[in-house]
């Protein structure tokens, strides 16, 4: 029998009274597989999120997480914001060991074990900062650690990268690879930025305007690890055409 995946969506769909808002989504995440999730703003993809993390109960479908039935439970995914949302009164390392703490986890252990991330993350010697000493890109790097530092096979990652400047955003997406090679988390990742989605991702679900549905789902054929440079390649930008196509489309259609 074939392991299950790690995240497993199937058929489900959510509305608000009379708005509708996801529509049969189904997609899957394998073990240690980076999944990519593109779509326009405000189609439903962060309302998707909040079903997988049971925040909200869907109206029909299913969710299961390592194989087991996940709708409605809480705690059992680690998440990243579009914004960092670090504790302002916690110093870097309290907000890090956060969800460690809430677990009852060993307190010594837990701070052993962000010292090390720290230091792997460019942060050492900010463990005892506070974030609003720290810079955007930092504060992203922080928000990683404390979502990574929560032990959970599934990481949602929430447009994480949205309000960050070109430059940073690029050097943001290698560091992420780097830490995620390592650890080789099961990650869903929203973007509506079809270039980044190609970069990071081995398979990418093009979701439709409200109400969301899959329009597509593209295998991404780069080899790890990719380089900057290989968003001038043919092959990258021949994909990122076909995606923001289908993605002008939908657009089209949904006026």
């Amino acid at each position: 029998m074939a392991d299950p995946s790690a995240l497993e969506i199937g058929g489900v769909a959510k509305s608000f009274g009379s708005l509708h808002v996801v529509e049969d989504v189904s997609l899957r995440v394998g073990k240690g597989e980076f999944v990519s999730i593109v779509g326009p703003s405000g189609g439903g993809k962060s309302t998707l999120f909040h079903i997988v993390g049971g925040l909200l109960t869907p109206d029909r479908g299913t969710v299961t997480i390592d194989g087991h039935d996940a709708v409605g439970r809480r705690g059992l995914i680690g998440y990243m914001p579009q914004q960092p949302a670090l504790l302002p009164w916690r110093t870097v390392e309290d907000n890090i060991v956060l969800a460690r703490e809430i677990a009852g986890e060993p307190r010594r252990a837990s701070r052993e074990l962000a010292r090390r991330w720290l230091a792997r993350a460019g942060l050492d010697g900010f463990a005892d900062a506070y974030p609003h000493t720290l810079s955007g890109g930092m504060q992203q790097r922080a928000s990683f650690l404390r979502a990574l530092l929560s032990d959970h096979e599934v990481l949602l990652l929430d447009e994480p990268f949205s309000a960050l400047d070109a430059i940073l955003r690029t050097d943001m997406h290698r560091w992420l690879l780097d830490i995620w090679e390592e650890n080789r988390r099961s990650i869903l990742f929203i973007t509506h930025n079809v270039e980044e989605a190609l970069l990071l991702s081995s398979t990418v679900y093009v979701l439709t305007a409200r109400p969301a549905r899959v329009l597509e789902r593209v295998e991404v054929p780069f080899p790890r690890p990719r380089p900057d440079e290989l968003v001038d390649e043919p092959e990258f930008v021949r994909l990122r055409r076909r995606l923001t196509h289908l993605l002008k489309n939908d657009a089209r259609h949904a006026i």
